[in-house]
């Protein structure tokens, strides 16, 4: 089995290891602004006359890879307003603390060039040439053949959102041949193993962006064989629906001490077994990067914390399997707030409860929908607090209170798609409302479970 050669479908993203600096000349990013605050920053005048800049800005890394006494050193065209931009941008711009010779950033100059593009003020599009930091190694790519393909062969064509760390969600599959062998969903399950430079050379964002990965599955490539556990008759499960999980806290705590200040972030993918009360079993790491630190230890330690909801429609257990992703950051490093995008909702509102629900000022106004937009932090455990309406559609009539309702009662996967508690997140929930025909009251926003399948 084998990755394919990487597809670039749009101009004007060329990929690389984005500043070539006066003192440390290979940087190694591990975060960037988006497209969003890309789009923000852009000067206004600019923008609305589809004008392109280029700023190059002399900074000084810090010891925890933060950007310090940026200047603007070139900013083309003048009087624009690229420049100061340029230098709003710095602020969520992050470093690994060391180079990549290994040596300690701390005091170092760069030369970061920023670019402008009208295309940044447009939904992101596809990433051409992606210059990848971590991708599966054959390996890895062995454990994820589909248990119902045995010696076939298989291409899809995974499509994904980039984020301002070069990790990619919200994956679909665009394309697949043959369908019905379980290819596609084996290549979404891998996704969790990519990731590309946060940053570029010709200073654009990536984040925000969307990528195109192409995986060829090839079943008599000589990788493996019939007895590979991937080959054997197993289920796999991803994203599985937990009940418990590490805390942020004993993720912290788990981060080999070895490795603080010389690996900013270290990402493990466990498969293990499952027990009938919930628990893993025989958990062996599939990928760890980067090897040797002790993240694979940190990962099987943090193991022992998970449970898993077990559904009765999966059945017997014993050939089920689950691949569990580790995420974890430098505990000396200060964390970038994290936005919850793609929950994996396990509890949410009863549909055929909104009737009670539906705001009877709307109802004597003869509106039959309307919208709402809350904000909320999430809790360990899922579940969501302090929330707020942010917006609602039509104003005033008590949509925003209908959604604050849902929103109680609403729960998430703790864990998310990445390899982290959601504990501390915040989620924009946006939520619409729909009268139904001939609606009875209904006696409340009831839970209803729904967790995902294998």
């Amino acid at each position: 089995m084998r990755v394919a050669g990487w597809v670039a479908l749009a101009a004007g993203l060329a990929l690389g290891s984005f500043a070539h600096g006066a003192d440390l000349s290979d940087p190694v990013w591990a975060q960037a602004p988006d497209r969003t605050d890309w789009a923000k920053a852009y000067p206004a005048h600019a923008a609305q006359a589809g004008i392109s800049g280029d700023v190059k800005l002399h900074c000084t890394a810090t010891a925890v890879g933060g950007l310090s006494g940026c200047a603007v050193i070139s900013e083309s065209p003048s009087a624009q307003g690229f420049g100061a931009a340029a230098l709003s941008l710095t602020a969520g711009m992050q470093l690994q603390p060391t180079s990549a010779d290994g040596r300690s950033i701390s005091g170092r100059d760069i030369i970061v060039p920023v670019r402008f593009e009208p295309a940044l003020l447009h939904p992101g599009p596809i990433v051409g040439n992606p210059d990848w930091l971590r991708q599966p190694s054959v390996n890895e790519l062995v454990q994820y053949f589909p248990a119902d393909a045995r010696g076939a062969t298989g291409k899809v064509l995974v499509q994904c959102v980039v984020t301002d760390r070069g990790a990619v969600e919200k994956c679909a599959v665009n394309k697949e041949t043959p369908t019905g062998h379980g290819f596609g969903a084996a290549a979404l399950a891998m996704t969790q193993l990519f990731q590309m430079r946060p940053m570029t050379l010709d200073g654009l964002p990536v984040g925000g962006g969307q990528v195109l990965i192409p995986i060829g599955f090839e079943g008599n490539n000589g990788v493996g064989g019939d007895n590979t556990p991937s080959m054997m008759s197993l289920r796999l499960l991803s994203n599985a629906p937990f009940t418990a999980v590490p805390t942020l806290a004993a993720m912290s705590s788990a981060f080999p001490r070895g490795a603080i200040g010389k690996a900013p972030s270290g990402h493990v993918v466990l498969r293990c077994g499952l027990r009938k009360d919930g628990t893993l079993s025989g958990c062996d790491p599939i990928a760890d990067d980067p090897a040797g630190r002790g993240f694979d230890s940190a990962a099987l330690a943090l193991s022992k914390t998970f449970r898993v909801w077990i559904l009765p429609e999966w059945g017997n257990i014993s050939s089920l399997r689950v691949d569990i992703p580790f995420d974890f950051r430098d505990p000396g490093q200060q964390a970038p707030p994290l936005e919850i995008y793609d929950p994996i909702w396990l509890q949410s509102y009863n549909p055929q409860a909104l009737a009670a629900l539906f705001p009877q000022a709307a109802v004597k106004a003869g509106i039959l929908d309307g919208r709402a937009t809350v904000v909320c932090s999430v809790v360990h455990d899922g579940s969501l607090n302090d929330c707020s309406v942010t917006s609602e559609t039509p104003a005033g009539l008590g949509f925003g209170s209908a959604a604050l309702q849902i929103a109680a009662v609403m729960k998430m996967n703790p864990w998310t798609r990445q390899g982290a508690p959601v504990e501390g997140g915040r989620i924009r929930l946006p939520i619409h409302l729909v009268l139904p025909p001939a609606a009875a009251p209904a006696a409340g926003p009831a839970n209803a479970p729904t967790p995902p399948k294998p």
